[in-house]
């Protein structure tokens, strides 16, 4: 019989207890070895040797092809503690609904590289990263002058973003005070709108629509989603504003800038842990905030 546990006893009471079990804790899945010596002074005496075996985790499907996509565009892996977090994440965020209703998916925060933080969950291909961005544990923030995301990502062409039931969803972790979250702009000819901007004095947003100014401050840390419900309202969080839907636009969408038909501007200096666009989530908004 092998030896699983070694216990210690002064006057016939226990005082130390070592746990082979216990020793598997932190290890890597696979074939280890734990081996315990007992020394008199510099003599080993004995020693006991145990086996061991620990099976791989079994993340969640989707976010293993997370996982799988990194690795296959040569980008580092977090570690599988940052790996856990992350696959209890995803397993929180589709019990919300959310994943469901998504076309796209990041997850900026967390101990990382950058090349994973812009791995696009949902359709497993990465972002492309411009100017000054500011990358933590936190998650990524512009700078208001030069840095920002091409998320190539197209309204128009996606199947759970429509005319009339749209939404961008982020999380933030530093406020924007100039600048834009999320934003495209077809120009004058078409004065389409997909812009969320956020401010402390003039909140500029639109979605599907002509821009709408308003001068309520809708800066929010934590999650905040703007949804698109039918064709003359679209919600900010829960709160419903009487706006015209005109049409869904056929430009890439930037993340913490404007693109403006191909050329970024209007640069955001907010901070963002988490960034999602796809159908509205007005019904949901709040069991996925409770998660942020």
């Amino acid at each position: 019989m092998s030896v699983n546990k070694i216990v210690t006893k002064v006057d016939g009471v226990i005082n130390k207890t070592i746990d082979f079990n216990d020793l598997k804790a932190g290890l890597a899945s696979g074939a280890h070895t734990i081996t315990v010596e007992a020394f008199n002074g510099a003599t080993l005496v004995s020693t006991q040797t145990k086996n061991i075996t620990i099976a791989a985790v079994a993340y969640d499907v989707d976010y293993q092809a997370v996982l799988d996509a990194v690795v296959a565009a040569g980008d580092t892996l977090p570690s599988t503690a940052q790996q856990d977090i992350d696959n209890q994440f995803m397993l929180d965020y589709k019990a919300t609904g959310g994943w469901d209703k998504d076309d796209v998916v990041y997850k900026f925060k967390g101990v990382a590289s950058v090349g994973y933080k812009l791995m696009c969950w949902k359709r497993l291909v990465k972002a492309e990263a411009f100017g000054s961005l500011t990358w933590s544990d936190s998650g990524v923030k512009g700078n208001g002058t030069n840095a920002y995301i091409k998320s190539g990502y197209i309204p128009s062409a996606t199947n759970k973003w429509s005319l009339n039931d749209a939404s961008i969803g982020f999380s933030s972790f530093a406020l924007n005070t100039t600048g834009c979250v999320v934003g495209n702009y077809g120009g004058p000819s078409t004065n389409d709108y997909v812009y969320i901007a956020p401010r402390d004095s003039t909140s500029y947003f639109g979605l599907n629509s002509n821009l709408l100014i308003t001068s309520v401050d809708y800066r929010t840390l934590g999650y905040n989603s703007y949804n698109r419900i039918s064709p003359s309202f679209l919600t900010i969080d829960t709160t419903d504003i009487s706006n015209d839907s005109v049409v869904v636009s056929p430009l890439e969408l930037y993340i913490l800038a404007r693109n403006a038909s191909g050329g970024a501007t209007v640069f955001g200096d907010g901070g963002l842990e988490f960034v999602s666009f796809g159908s509205s989530k007005k019904s949901i908004h709040n069991t996925i905030k409770a998660i942020f």
